[in-house]
């Protein structure tokens, strides 16, 4: 008796632990999915989900594939939506930011619809931390896999982004499924294994365009697993492999866009999303619409020049195009993100730039990563390279996973999008599963006790601070730059401020006497959950800056813009420049001569700015609250508000 219950307990102790670490972990995403408001980016990824599920159209958001934004916006075609794209401007235009603005804050009941979208998130998250478990069991025994699991289950940043209805976490599950299939194949290969090596990347270069961060990765794993094989088994290998992906590829984009060439439904060349958005520029990189004959090049040329980008991506395009060999709406995506990646305006340390910094996302990860995770994976990386050299040998899926992650980096390093952490995950992914390495059976018996010890301890310190964050994790940061709120000094964006906080806003202000008017301004211009008693101090679209001149009140200016990185007028250094307080003494002068100020915007210019330079002066100052790790709040008398903007 005794003995058969110790085997039953050892049959099932690592599933059972492996159950109870993925419950933990929907139990956090779970609790974000409910209390963060709808995000940026979440109303483009799921209007262009919907576009594509309900009416067979393409137009929308053309940055990124549609399989996860169909996935995604799955659960709408079983809820009561309303609809009224058809025939506005913004849907004409494909302007997305406007659309999935009004989806989810006029047309709808954003927040409730987002929940279920949400769950299917969750779902991603959790395949992720089974294939991250998976792949570290192969490679580290069954102690190595569920440690490295239960790491990546109470990563901040991974349930934080897990929780949301975004692409970056199917990406890096996608990913991950790729190289472990391919290591499967190649180890052993049959034709099973190498559908599911061509399912798993095809799912990738339907998910996101950084899919081509996996063909070098690819390519590297096959010859360390057929080396010494000869040079003609290898190349057959490799051959066998490409001809398999590429066509399986090929077809699976063109069944997800219903072997349709043109974008829009009916094969309405007027609709294309070369016709309907082109220019990345404006805040957040909105498009602007552009005539038909004018967008393709657009998006292909160096804005500085006006002739063709220097790079081999657009002949490549140009012929890609001519021949139709994939749909127009992934030719133009792989040309939109291009564009993208020129620059846009980012946030490092109380710097700017509008090309990107090179270190960007080396202190994203810094800042971001809690200690406990830093140290286990220094340790990992270190026992791994002391054992490879006294092996002088290294496993192919080792190899496999270590060139994406180097890839991927330099891609991200080298790009002028340095929009948050958030890009790092299918790399943080995998750094994780070196954690496994660490498993202490792996051992000798005089260090294993220590080391369980030690592992032990950083995996509660892990998880308790994991806890005591929850559930503000989207504004996570590590104890050694002083937590969330000293996150603003270092990094902005989907960072810390990604409008996830607008709910908590909303509670906030309904428990408030109602006797002082609330100014807003929030970067991105998400949705504004129903019933939020605000006027906006800045804004866009929907959200133009309310009328009338600002006084005392209660102002609630969200992290980017505070910090002005979209706005450089409301940076402090800014109005240090001389010009530009001329500028602004004299329209003070001639707004109080009673002179008209007025220009195509719903507020006058001298408004406009009394707002911007109010914003750089509250920046300057500690604010009464925070509401979640995005929002500042400041409680302000007229006089105040009158000496802030004076000129």
């Amino acid at each position: 008796m005794i003995a058969r219950a110790g085997k039953f307990s050892g049959r099932w102790i690592f599933p059972a632990l492996a159950a109870l670490v993925l419950a933990c972990a929907a139990g956090f995403a779970g609790r974000g999915a409910a209390t963060d408001s709808v995000t940026v980016d979440e109303p483009s990824h799921l209007i262009a989900g919907y576009a594509a599920l309900a009416l067979g159209d393409f137009r929308l958001s053309p940055d990124h594939p549609p399989l996860g934004r169909l996935l995604l916006a799955l659960p709408l075609l079983a809820q009561p939506v309303v609809w009224r794209a058809e025939g506005s401007a913004a849907w004409q235009g494909g302007d997305f930011f406007t659309l999935g603005r009004d989806f989810f804050e006029s047309w709808n009941d954003g927040q409730h619809l987002v929940l279920a979208s949400r769950a299917v998130a969750i779902g991603f998250l959790l395949a992720l931390l089974l294939t991250i478990g998976a792949v570290a069991r192969a490679l580290f025994g069954p102690v190595g896999g569920l440690l490295a699991m239960g790491v990546a289950a109470f990563d901040p940043a991974l349930l934080a982004h897990g929780h949301l209805a975004t692409l970056d976490v199917p990406f890096a599950l996608c990913a991950l499924l790729t190289l472990f299939a391919a290591h499967r194949w190649l180890a052993e290969p049959s034709g099973r294994r190498l559908a599911h090596l061509a399912a798993a990347f095809s799912a990738s270069t339907l998910i996101k365009f950084s899919w081509f961060a996996l063909v070098p990765a690819l390519m590297v794993l096959a010859l360390a697993a057929r080396r010494g094989a000869g040079w003609k088994a290898v190349a057959k290998t490799i051959a066998v492999a490409t001809a398999t992906l590429a066509l399986t590829a090929l077809v699976s984009i063109w069944a997800v866009y219903g072997f349709r060439f043109a974008a829009a439904r009916g094969g309405d060349s007027a609709a294309s999303p070369a016709n309907a958005t082109m220019h990345v520029i404006g805040d957040f990189g909105r498009p602007l619409p552009t005539t038909p004959e004018s967008a393709w090049e657009s998006i292909l040329h160096d804005p500085a020049t006006g002739a063709d980008r220097p790079d081999l991506t657009v002949p490549l395009l140009r012929a890609a195009h001519s021949i139709h060999l994939l749909p127009e709406a992934y030719l133009y995506g792989i040309a939109y993100v291009q564009k993208k990646a020129v620059g846009r305006a980012s946030y490092l340390r109380g710097s700017y730039s509008t090309t990107g910094f090179p270190g960007y996302f080396l202190w994203a990860f810094a800042v971001k990563t809690p200690l406990p995770t830093m140290l286990l994976i220094a340790g990992a990386l270190a026992v791994g390279a002391a054992r490879t050299l006294r092996a002088k040998r290294i496993s192919p899926l080792a190899i496999g996973l270590l060139t994406f992650v180097l890839v991927y980096l330099a891609a991200l390093s080298t790009s002028g999008l340095n929009l948050g952490y958030r890009h790092l995950l299918p790399a943080t992914a995998i750094l994780t599963l070196a954690i496994g390495g660490l498993a202490p059976a792996r051992f000798p018996k005089k260090v294993r006790s220590p080391l369980a010890l030690g592992i032990g301890a950083a995996l509660a310190w892990l998880a308790i601070g994991t806890w005591i964050a929850s559930p503000l994790l989207l504004g996570y940061f590590n104890e050694a730059v002083g937590g969330w709120r000293n996150g603003h000094k270092y990094l902005a964006d989907s960072n810390l401020d990604w409008g996830q906080d607008l709910l908590r806003l909303r509670d906030r202000l309904h428990g408030a006497p109602g006797d002082r008017p609330v100014w807003l301004a929030q970067a991105g211009d998400p949705p504004l959950p129903a019933g939020t008693p605000v006027r906006w101090l800045l804004g866009v679209g929907s959200h133009e800056p309310s009328t009338g001149s600002i006084a005392g009140g209660v102002y609630v200016i969200s992290a980017t813009d505070l910090l002005g990185v979209y706005r450089p007028l409301a940076r402090v250094a800014s109005w240090r420049d001389p010009r530009l307080a001329q500028q602004y003494e004299a329209l003070a002068a001639e707004s109080d001569a009673g002179g008209s100020t007025t220009t195509s915007e719903p507020v006058d210019s001298f408004e406009v700015l009394r707002r911007l330079r109010l914003i750089s002066r509250l920046a300057q100052r500690e604010p009464e609250e925070r509401i979640g790790t995005s929002l500042f709040v400041y409680h302000l008398s007229d006089d105040q508000v009158a000496e802030a903007t004076e000129p």
